[in-house]
């Protein structure tokens, strides 16, 4: 069957199986280009229901291409952690989709529309609804029953959560006192300047006439006959003149030593002195900064109750799959492959 990007389960056993390499091995390592799908043999057994290389090979082409839209490369090492990933999945898959039968989950067609508008409204402007099918070499129906499979799993592996404990307000700030390294806020400002750029072997009566310059012009915007964001956009040599001089928000050590110290010394709100760095002469304007310092237990415990509910309840989930790995009996059918398991 057909794989649709819908919100399911699918995605859900997708991400119990990890893909990543260090860097080193990316950077070293060429981008290869999908390969066909391979011979449509029987790769697995899964309690006596084949899974075929093809499907395997479909998988994890899926995968690949989904890490080369977002500008990941795509080396060898990944190829092979692809395969192995989606052979996984796919076991899962067989698995989950027996325990479906078993449970008699229904899904109402009232859902599967639901789901089906989701869609829509995610879609860009640009692509309507039957480019998006098309482009997935799908039929309405096989949509539908897709959804149907994907929500009827989803259901199964959420009813597998619902007896775990919610996080108490104790354990969050067990995680928090544990943990107090991961809540520092480092300093930030965001600013605005202007720039009179130097050239290469610029004279120092040239750079002196520069500097003379940009005391004027923020004389201009002291006295108020001009505004900081109009004077930027007229002589900033900066990109940034285009949206007035902002640079948006910066934290330490992402500007040249000079500019920084201007950026967190000086007033928010006031126009500073000239400052001379190796691209030339600025005026800043600092619209907002703060201190940085350590983010308090109220600021961040809803958000530590929720990140320690979902790895309780990822945490159930690798288990129940795990238990059901355990129980069955898979073959791998291929000759390179390890011994049944059961």
């Amino acid at each position: 069957m057909k794989t649709f990007k819908t919100l399911s389960a699918t995605a859900l056993l997708l991400a119990t199986s990890g893909m990543t390499l260090s860097a080193q091995e990316v950077a070293e390592t060429p981008t290869p280009a999908i390969t066909e799908p391979a011979i449509d043999a029987v790769a697995i057994r899964v309690n006596g229901e084949d899974i075929k290389q093809s499907e395997i090979q479909a998988m994890a082409d899926m995968m690949l291409q989904q890490a080369q839209a977002s500008g990941q490369p795509v080396p060898p090492a990944m190829r092979e952690q692809a395969i192995k990933a989606a052979e996984d999945n796919m076991i899962i898959q067989k698995l989950v989709t027996s325990e479906v039968a078993a449970a008699e989950i229904v899904v109402t067609d009232d859902e599967i529309e639901a789901t089906i508008e989701q869609i829509k409204t995610s879609l860009p402007p640009t692509i309507d609804f039957d480019q998006a099918l098309a482009m997935q070499g799908l039929t309405i129906e096989e949509l539908k029953e897709n959804i149907k499979d994907d929500t009827a799993a989803r259901q199964l592996i959420e009813s597998k959560t619902q007896d775990v404990a919610e996080v108490s307000e104790e354990d969050a700030r067990a995680f928090y006192d544990s943990n107090i390294d991961k809540f520092a806020e480092e300093p930030k400002a965001s600013a605005s300047h202007i720039l009179l750029s130097f050239e290469e072997g610029e004279s120092d009566e040239s750079k002196a006439a520069k500097k003379a310059q940009l005391e004027g012009i923020r004389a201009e915007i002291i006295a108020e006959t001009i505004t900081f964001e109009d004077a930027a956009k007229a002589h900033s040599g900066c990109p940034s003149s285009a949206q007035g001089g902002s640079l948006g928000e910066f934290g330490k050590g992402q500007m040249v030593p000079e500019f920084e110290i201007a950026v967190f010394s000086q007033d928010v709100d006031s126009v500073g002195e000239v400052v001379e760095t190796s691209f030339g002469y600025h005026i800043i304007k600092v619209t907002d900064r703060t201190d940085g310092g350590t983010a308090s237990f109220d600021e961040v415990k809803e958000q530590i109750i929720g990140y320690l509910n979902g790895n309780a309840k990822q945490e159930a989930v690798g288990a129940y799959l795990e238990s059901l790995r355990k129980s069955a009996t898979i073959e791998y059918v291929t000759a390179d492959a390890p011994a049944p398991t059961n």
